[in-house]
């Protein structure tokens, strides 16, 4: 009877050790490297990384569009049928420096958001996302926001790099909503 317990105990606590080394943290994503992460169930932000980049952003770039951008960290988001993630999640105003409103997304569902994150880049300084804009005319590609001066964490940097795709129906003259390649800087509001 005292073997039966002794080995119920060991199973119970291996089964416990063996679901928590299924959760990995966003700094073991950010190592991972050509599909060689450990099989997760799972990812957390253990360090709270993420918190810095939350909360309200505007900037403008220098052909006068005016952004703003409402990051929001979420717990355990599963998007598209996958596993829960600890990421950020962004929604935008954008205007032309006329007054013309861009893009507006600051009222559709977290769910349906079209900028979701993805990981820190290897050094944790860099975070990246994923914008998905105006599919026909190429507006979709990788979102990096990080802060230039890791002391300040009111100014943020965000650049934009667009899909390579080749897209032949988009109408002469189209500008993606966030400039390709170029930084645009953000306060914390």
């Amino acid at each position: 009877m005292k073997n039966n317990i002794i080995s119920l105990n060991l199973i119970l606590v291996l089964g416990i050790i063996s679901c928590k080394a299924q959760v990995i943290s966003l700094d073991q994503l950010s190592q991972c490297e050509s599909g060689n992460c450990p099989n997760y169930t799972s990812i957390k932000d253990t360090n709270n990384r993420l918190n810095k980049f939350a909360g309200i952003w505007k900037g403008n770039y220098t052909d006068g569009r005016s952004y703003e951008f409402h990051f929001t960290k979420k717990i355990d988001l599963s998007l598209y049928g996958g596993k829960p993630t600890d990421l950020i999640i962004g929604k935008i105003l954008a205007k032309k420096s006329d007054g013309v409103t861009l893009e507006n997304s600051l009222n559709i569902t977290d769910t349906s958001t079209n900028l979701i994150g993805l990981e820190f880049e290897k050094n944790l300084i860099k975070y990246k996302l994923y914008y998905s804009g105006n599919a026909e005319c190429n507006d979709k590609g990788y979102v990096y926001i990080s802060f230039p001066d890791p002391n300040n964490l009111n100014q943020m940097r965000l650049v934009f790099t667009q899909d390579r795709d080749i897209i032949a129906s988009c109408p002469s003259g189209y500008k993606t909503l966030m400039p390709d390649g170029k930084a645009i800087m953000l306060t914390k509001q």
